[in-house]
Parts: C-alpha cells; sequence; structure tokens
C-alpha cells in the first residue's frame, strides 16, 4: 500500500521545478500586477511605462543570446540549473520521492547513489551571475556540472522548414499504413482470414518503404530536401572549469570514431576560437549503399536508386565542439558553414526586437528563457498530422474494392472527417513566441504570442469569473469558448462517431465464419437493429437543444466542503465528520424551451434503452422517475437514493437565467445565487488549483480515519504513508493559469505558489 499512495506524487515533483522556497519579498516596481484570487498574484503584461533593457543590458541578462545570430529561428535557455536543484532536492516532496528511489537499496548502492549525487554537484561559485571567478575555484565534477549555470540550446536557419519536412514524413507514414490496413482488412473479407490484418498496421517494412519512396509528397523529392538543421547547444562555465567542459565535449564526439572510414575529422575558425570536430561524409556513405545497390534495383526503378544515392551524398552530419566566451559549445548539423556567430552584441539575436519580451524581467531570477519566430511556427502548423491522414489512407485502401461490398457512402464519411478537421485547423494561427519563466513566491511562467487554436472567445467577459474567489475553493477552472469553433467541433465529432458506426457494420457484413466474428456481428446487429435509434436521438438531442440552450461561458468548480455518502460499511463518525468533494458546472441558460425539449427526447430515449435491455436480461428495468425540489424559482432534480444528501446528490438544477450540474445541491444553489448577484469580470481562460485547500482537509480526514482505524481496517503504516504525502505537498501552495490577450496579442501567466 506504501507504494500505491507515495509515487503519484513524482510527476508532481517534476513539476515543482524546483521552486519550493520560502517566499521571497522581491518586487519591481516596474512590473504591473493584477489582482486574480484572494492572496494570488499574477503577473501581467508589460506596459509602455516599463523600462525597455539596452542591447547591452539585455545581452547580459540573457547569456549566450548575445552570441546568436539574429536569423535562429528557436532559443531555449535555462539558467540557475544549479539553484533549482538546490531547492527540489530541499522540498518535502523531492525527499519524498528520494526516501522512495531509495528503497530497496543495499549498503553499496546507497553509497553509490551518493557518489553519483556528488558527481552532479555543481562546483563552488557556479551560481553567480558573473562568470570569471577568482583562481582557485573548483573545477567541474562530472558531465551535470554543464548544466549548473545556463543551459542554451539554439535552432539555426531552416529549422521550421526541416522539421515541417519530418511532420510531413510522418503524416504519411500514418496515411500509408491506414491505406495498408485497409486493404489487408478486404482481402481478409474476400480470404477469410484474419491473421494479416493487425500485422499490417504495424509493418514499417519494405512495402512501407516503396510507398513512401514513390509518394509525390513523402518520396524522393521530401528526402532530397530533408536535412539536419544548424543546432547548437552551449553550457556556461567557469574560467577554471572551461577547459575541462571543452574536453568533455570533445571526448563525446571522438565516438563518432565507430563509424569508420565514413568519419572525416574537420576544424574551422569562428570568433577567433578553432572549433574541432567530425563529419560523418554522406559521400562515403552513398558510396557504401552503392556496392550493393543490386537489392536496392530489385524493389526501385533505377531513376529512383539513383535520385536516392545522389540524395544520400549530398547529406553529411557534422558535429563539432569549440568555446566562444564563457562557454563551451557543441555544434551539430549539415555543414560547418552553418556553425556562426553574431560579429558582436548589436548583431545578435539579444539586439532584436523579438527578444524585447525578456525586459520588463531583468529584475527577476531566471529559470528558464524560450523565443521561437513566427514563420517556423507557420510551416510547422501547416505541415502537423490529425486523424484526416488516417482516414485518408482508409478511403483510399477501401476505394474500388469489392471484398466489404460497396464502401461508397463509407469512402464518403471519410472524405468528410478530413475536410472538417481542415475547417478547424483554418481556425488556428501563430504568433511569435516568447516565453520567460522566473523564480518568485515560487515559479512564474509569462508566454507572449505561440499557437492559437480558436477554442477561446478572448473578447466575451466571463461572468462566472468571481465564482472562484474563496480560500476553500480547491478547483476553479473558467472559459467562454468561440462559437465558430463550437459548431466546427461538434461537426467533426459527429462525423467521426458516424464513421466508425459505418465501419463498424461493414466490418459486421464480412461472411467469416468464427467465434469472435461471430459474437461481434451478434452485437453489431444489436445495437444497429435495438439500439441506434435512442443512442442517435440522445447524441442528437445533447448536441441540438441542449447545447444550443446553454450559453458559450461555463465554469466548474470544487471544493471540499461536501458530506460523505452514508454507504453501508463506513463508519458513522466518518459519514457525520469527513469532508467530501463537491463539484459543479454551471453555464448560463439561453433558452429554457429547448433545455427542456432536449431532456423530453432524452428521457423518452432512455426510458426504451432501459426497456430493450430489460427485455434482453428478462427483468423490467424501468427508467427511474426523478425527484424534484424547489428553492428561489430554481428547481432540482435528481434520483432518490438511501444514502444521498444535500451535499452529496448528483443533481441538475434549472432556472430561466443557470444551469448547474452538480454533485452536491447546496453548491449548485448556492454557486447559482452568486452568478446571479454578479461580480468581477475576466476574459480568456483560468485555472486556479488550491494544494494549500486540500492538504488542510486531507490531514484532518486522516486524523478522523485514524480514530476510525479499526472499524476500515487500517493499520498505523498506512495512516504514516497517508500523513508522509500529505507532508510532502505542503510545499505547494497553488497553481494558478490566466490565458488571454492583451493588445491583441495572445498571453498566458502560469503560477506555481510554494510556501
Amino acid at each position: 500500500m506504501k507504494n500505491r499512495l507515495r509515487w503519484w506524487v513524482i510527476p508532481v515533483a517534476a513539476l515543482a521545478l524546483g521552486a519550493c522556497k520560502k517566499k521571497e519579498e522581491v518586487k519591481s516596481a516596474d512590473m504591473p500586477v493584477q489582482v486574480a484570487e484572494p492572496g494570488e498574484v499574477v503577473v501581467s503584461a508589460p506596459e509602455e511605462k516599463a523600462a525597455a533593457l539596452s542591447v547591452e543590458e539585455r545581452a547580459a541578462k540573457l547569456g549566450f543570446v548575445k552570441h546568436l545570430p539574429m536569423e535562429t529561428e528557436a532559443v531555449m535557455s535555462f539558467h540557475n540549473g544549479s539553484k533549482t536543484a538546490e531547492r527540489l532536492k530541499a522540498s518535502k516532496l523531492w525527499k519524498l520521492v528520494e526516501s522512495e528511489m531509495g528503497m530497496g537499496m543495499d549498503v553499496e548502492d546507497e553509497a553509490g547513489f551518493e557518489e553519483m549525487e556528488e558527481d552532479f554537484e555543481m562546483p563552488e561559485g557556479e551560481q553567480d551571475a558573473t562568470v570569471e571567478e577568482a583562481p582557485g575555484d573548483a573545477e567541474p565534477m562530472g558531465p551535470a556540472a554543464l548544466f549548473g549555470t545556463e543551459f542554451t540550446i539554439a535552432m539555426g536557419k531552416s529549422t521550421g522548414v526541416q522539421t515541417a519536412n519530418l511532420l510531413t514524413l510522418n503524416r504519411r507514414v500514418s496515411y500509408f499504413q491506414m491505406r495498408s490496413f485497409a486493404k489487408a482488412l478486404v482481402e481478409a473479407a474476400k480470404t477469410g482470414d484474419f491473421s494479416g490484418v493487425s500485422a499490417s498496421y504495424a509493418d514499417y517494412g519494405v512495402e512501407l518503404a516503396k510507398d513512401l519512396i514513390s509518394d509525390p509528397e513523402s518520396g524522393v523529392g521530401l528526402f532530397e530536401k530533408m536535412n539536419m538543421p544548424p543546432m547548437t547547444i552551449a553550457f556556461r562555465v567557469s574560467s577554471s572549469g572551461r577547459d575541462a567542459a571543452a574536453q568533455q565535449l570533445a571526448a563525446l564526439i571522438e565516438n563518432l570514431a565507430m563509424f569508420g572510414e565514413m568519419v572525416e575529422p574537420m576544424e574551422v575558425e569562428r570568433n577567433g576560437q578553432a572549433f574541432l570536430g567530425q563529419k560523418i561524409s554522406g559521400a562515403k556513405i552513398s558510396e557504401s549503399m552503392a556496392e550493393s545497390r543490386g537489392e536496392m534495383d530489385e524493389m526501385l526503378d533505377a531513376a529512383t536508386v539513383d535520385r536516392i544515392l545522389a540524395a544520400v551524398a549530398a547529406k553529411d552530419l557534422v558535429v563539432a565542439s569549440g568555446t566562444v566566451g564563457e562557454y563551451a559549445v557543441l555544434f551539430i548539423g549539415s555543414s560547418l558553414d552553418e556553425l556562426q556567430f553574431a560579429p558582436d552584441v548589436a548583431g545578435s539575436l539579444a539586439a532584436s526586437d523579438a527578444m524585447a519580451f525578456c525586459d520588463a524581467y531583468a529584475a527577476k531570477e531566471l529559470a528558464a528563457v524560450i523565443h521561437g519566430k513566427k514563420e517556423m511556427l507557420d510551416e510547422m502548423l501547416a505541415s502537423v498530422g490529425g486523424l484526416s491522414d488516417m482516414a485518408a489512407g482508409l478511403r483510399d485502401g477501401l476505394s474500388g474494392s469489392d471484398g466489404l461490398g460497396d464502401t461508397r457512402d463509407l469512402e464518403t464519411l471519410l472524405r468528410m472527417v478530413g475536410e472538417r478537421e481542415a475547417g478547424l485547423r483554418k481556425l488556428a494561427g501563430n504568433e511569435a513566441l516568447g516565453m520567460v519563466a522566473f523564480f518568485e513566491d515560487g515559479l512564474k511562467i509569462e508566454s507572449y504570442g505561440g499557437t492559437d487554436n480558436g477554442i477561446v472567445d478572448w473578447k466575451t467577459p466571463n461572468r462566472l469569473a468571481s465564482l472562484g474567489d474563496g480560500e476553500d475553493v480547491v478547483m476553479f477552472a473558467n472559459m467562454t469558448t468561440d462559437a465558430v469553433y463550437d459548431e466546427k467541433a461538434r461537426a467533426y465529432l459527429e462525423t467521426l462517431m458516424e464513421t466508425g458506426y459505418a465501419l463498424a457494420m461493414k466490418v459486421s457484413e464480412v461472411p467469416v465464419e468464427s467465434e469472435d466474428m461471430a459474437e461481434f456481428k451478434e452485437m453489431a446487429k444489436m445495437f444497429d437493429t435495438r439500439f441506434r435509434p435512442d443512442v442517435v436521438a440522445v447524441w442528437d438531442a445533447l448536441c441540438g437543444d441542449f447545447g444550443d440552450s446553454l450559453g458559450n461561458e461555463s465554469a466548474w468548480v470544487m471544493d471540499l466542503k461536501g458530506s460523505v455518502p452514508a454507504i453501508p460499511g463506513i463508519p458513522q463518525a466518518v459519514a457525520d465528520e469527513a469532508k467530501f468533494p463537491r463539484l459543479t458546472m454551471i453555464a448560463s441558460v439561453e433558452d429554457r424551451a429547448k433545455l427542456a425539449s432536449s431532456w423530453d427526447k432524452m428521457n423518452a430515449s432512455l426510458t426504451s434503452i432501459m426497456a430493450k435491455a430489460g427485455e434482453m436480461s428478462g427483468k423490467e428495468l424501468p427508467m427511474q422517475k426523478p425527484v424534484s425540489s424547489e428553492r428561489n424559482g430554481y428547481t432540482t432534480w435528481f434520483f432518490a437514493l438511501p444514502f444521498f444528501n444535500d451535499e452529496f446528490m448528483p443533481s441538475v438544477t434549472v432556472g430561466d437565467q443557470w444551469f448547474a450540474a452538480s454533485t452536491s445541491k447546496n453548491q449548485a444553489l448556492d454557486l447559482i445565487d452568486k452568478a446571479a448577484a454578479g461580480g468581477e469580470s475576466r476574459t480568456g481562460l483560468w485555472f486556479r488549483f488550491n494544494f494549500k485547500e486540500l492538504g488542510k482537509v486531507s490531514l484532518e480526514t486522516v486524523e478522523l480515519l485514524a480514530k476510525q482505524a479499526e472499524a476500515l481496517d487500517l493499520s498505523e503504516s498506512d495512516l504514516e504513508d497517508l500523513r508522509l504525502v500529505i507532508e510532502a505537498m505542503d510545499d505547494l501552495d497553488s497553481l494558478s493559469v490566466h490565458a488571454r490577450r492583451e493588445n491583441g496579442a495572445l498571453r498566458s501567466s502560469v503560477h506555481l505558489k510554494t510556501r
């Protein structure tokens, strides 16, 4: 039981990113703030009054960015790694994780583990803002030391194009896999042998390779365009450890010698510094492939083989290392010509307006800085795949076949999947991405731009924003969805369901005799002839009248003020005193007549389903009749069960203005009253999780369980495990997320607040 209770906290420790420390009284006079929740502060967008940094000041703050050329397409820079690690290791969460990781170790294992930890320590003095330390600073003590101060990954020109090429290849793989699957299904229908159907989808062999090579989208033409985009990895190290760091990188490159004669030594000078490395020669690989060309000629025509060999010959992989200023640098690309650095700070990426989003956070203790060009994101968005590629593969695999009978209707549905997915994609757009993570009352992440999928209505104010107020609210989520996205997403989902049903019906018609197929056919026939009309009616009621009856804004609110249901076997004291989650979804009512109509339709269909299920089981299963109660013009509908109470009552509450679906009648009515009273409105997407309240109530619950341990068959060890988990969570206060548009630009703020 110990493992079951405690292992789930490991991902939480990773999320914390070492942010767990006591509150810091660091405030920026230049940074405008806005109150999001009681006791919660969210950094807002920097305004014009926020002082812009000079190029030199920005370069000093951003580190290696000052060496990157303007055309750099993406940068991910991580700062203060040692301090992050120290925070993480000092947190209660990490100590719990550490104890779990050490379970079962003998003395020798523990000694080895401690030695490994020592190797990952940063040398004294590596965490200062300056990098030129006094003589005598300790040398790095292992590869992990390279990540202790600043670690940067930069992607150069062509990154967007080359990533798009890989995404295109992945899409075509999905297409051909599903086309192969459809063809195998048709063949199985003819022969009665289904053994090869599942294997056809997982086949990455010769046939798939031939399909890809001969394909106009993913064939030789795409391969000729593909190349390794230039990637530069930089590690900031002290002057005393720079030579050792450079030697570590050089030793890593030496491992390429395993490729033997394919590898050639390389050397180039950049910014007055020598870069040494190895090149895996495409020409030599091509020569080696040509020696066994006969095998390729058996698969492909001679002209295609010639193009493949020529394309391979033109593709080198170069890996080199050296030093630039205070950085040890590793470069990976297709040519040393792509290894470029800015001529000076004024000509670097740091001088670009694209990095100005960082200026407002100059006084912060940075954890990470990320930047991506809009053009790169556009290339990737245009090439990303989806279900439409799989649907197209199925459609083309079925087209013209006769093994499954007439498949034209199914092919039409599969085509509609692609069309409706494309319609959703058109709602998405990109802006240049900028992101800053820094330590302040925990960890804060401020982002600018990026991809907007079109889901959120950024302009319409959220009238339910105030429902998240209060320290006893454990979880709150609130957003207004875009009406156009809602309509297109609903149509897309309906098409997927129709397509799945049509495909299942086609398979059920296959004249194959086997026990599994007979069972599948029976279930398909039963659904199609007995339940399909009712299921379709329920779906239509949900997506039709019900969806149209409510507003586009919704809020989800959870607290821990409910009562435990009095289920047999639960001690009376637990039922009387323990707290239980209450969760409510609330939305405005736009058309009550349609809301009532949707229930009438669903009730009729569900009643029919219950009656048919009863006929099959031999026992009559009448549809339960809901009970209602009235308060202030609102009716709460619920099914009466012996262990329900006002605080645990799955129910629906409806009136002329508001609709609430809840696990608690009382919570629903309280939230409706609060929504009717109005309050502060906000725009965008909001989310908040209150770890502090969760921990408080959890601890109270454990102590109550301890008093009833014998009745609940809980050992002291079980209770102690629960206490350890709760205590480990004590470092976390809350997690809040706010995504919105400010001055037309996409913005988001994330705050993992710690204590």
